[in-house]
Formats: structure tokens, C-alpha cells, sequence
């Protein structure tokens, strides 16, 4: 969890160790050999695998970047408070757009919002309200405020949680909490609420999961 700071992240690890799942960071991997099972890592040994579930390399659409709206990294620059591009009439939110965070952890790794659901969510409510406000000329001003949590799954019917603001200053400001069954309850309830349609069991979930995040102390907005 490079944007939530070492501490944090050693506390993940640690998560990890105790379900005997050790951890590898620093290892770019550059070829994968299905037949004889192994992976090949840039300036380091062949390792041999059992079982490989591998994520791909996380790129920008191509049509954004041949229409011009993105960065050298394929990613679209954004005002952080509005969404809005350097482009008139334009937002970008989600995955597609580059929020820059202040603080580094390390000099040389400058932080960046990272790309999660639960940002693209608040994102999207921000933009649709400045854009109805534009048109309305009701003069509502939305912002988006950089809020974000995610639970951590850990099996077994138990959860971790996290949650912070990655505006806060000098650096974001996030917080864990040990895992529990009560998070991975959350994580199922959110889920449930997130799918249902329109109706009373969205509403019992909504308010379920209000009054938990705030007998939990937790800051939940639906």
C-alpha cells in the first residue's frame, strides 16, 4: 500500500504472515513461461510456480490517449477538488484520471490517488452535481474531498479495514484496523447494498451500513 505509508503497509504485511503468505516486493516481472511454470524477474532468479494468478499492466484507454487527453503515462491530469481536465466542458474520473497527492514517502516516488471504486463512486456524484448545477445555474458547487476506505479481505470470514484522507497534509492520512468478522460483514453489506435495485432493501442496507460505520466510528457515505 505504497500511497498509505510504510507503517501502514508493514501492518498489511504482517496481515499477510499470519495466514503464512510471504511477500516479495521489488520484483518486476518480465517474461512468463506457462510450459516449464516459471517466472522469469528483471536482475534476479527464475522462480518456478504452482499456481500463477497474475495482474496485467494497468494502462489508459488508447482512445483517450489518441484523442490528446492524457499525460506521457496514459493517464488524464484532473483538478482534484472538480474533475475537471485542462479541456473546457471535459471531466475524467476513475481509473482514467491522475489525482497527484502532496507529501512523497519516498523523494523520488511522487504519490498519486490510487485507482479504487470507492474514489471513482465519490468522483462521479461530484461531477454529475457540478454538471447539473451547470445547467440549472443553480451555482452548486460540488468538490470531491479525497475520502477513501477499502476492507481487505483475509478469508475465513474475516476482514481487515482501512480508511483515511489521501489529501491530508504533509502526507495522506490513513488508518487500519485488524481484521475482524464485523469488516467482512461491512464488505458483504456494502456489496449486497451496492447491486440491489432501487427499493426498501436498498434503503435497510443503506441504513445498516450508515449506522455501523458510525457506531464503528468510521465516515461511510452512500
Amino acid at each position: 500500500m505504497p500511497v498509505a505509508g510504510p507503517l501502514l503497509g508493514e501492518a498489511v504485511r504482517q496481515m499477510l504472515e499470519t495466514k503464512g503468505i510471504t511477500f516479495h516486493p521489488l520484483h518486476k516481472l518480465t517474461a512468463v513461461h506457462p510450459q516449464a511454470r516459471e517466472l522469469l524477474f528483471e536482475g534476479k532468479e527464475p522462480v518456478r510456480y504452482d499456481l500463477l494468478v497474475a495482474i496485467p499492466p494497468h494502462r489508459g484507454p488508447h482512445l483517450v490517449r489518441q484523442a490528446g487527453l492524457a499525460n506521457e503515462a496514459g493517464w488524464v491530469p484532473v483538478d482534484r477538488a472538480t474533475l475537471a481536465t485542462r479541456f473546457e466542458n471535459i471531466y475524467a474520473l476513475g481509473d482514467v484520471a491522475a489525482i497527484p497527492l502532496p507529501g512523497r514517502w519516498k523523494p523520488d516516488v511522487p504519490l498519486m490517488l490510487p485507482k479504487a471504486g470507492v474514489f471513482a463512486h465519490a468522483e462521479a456524484e461530484v461531477v454529475a452535481r457540478r454538471i447539473a448545477a451547470e445547467i440549472t445555474g443553480t451555482g452548486v458547487k460540488e468538490t470531491f474531498c479525497g475520502d477513501g476506505y477499502c476492507m481487505l479481505e483475509a478469508g475465513e470470514g474475516l476482514a481487515g479495514f482501512a480508511f483515511g484522507n489521501f489529501f491530508a497534509e504533509p502526507s495522506p492520512e490513513v488508518h487500519l484496523r485488524k481484521i475482524g468478522r464485523a469488516w467482512h460483514l461491512g464488505k458483504v453489506l456494502f456489496e449486497q447494498w451496492w447491486l440491489a435495485p432501487f427499493g426498501l432493501k436498498r434503503e435497510a442496507l443503506r441504513l445498516a451500513l450508515t449506522l455501523g460505520g458510525k457506531a464503528l466510528g468510521i465516515p461511510v457515505a452512500l
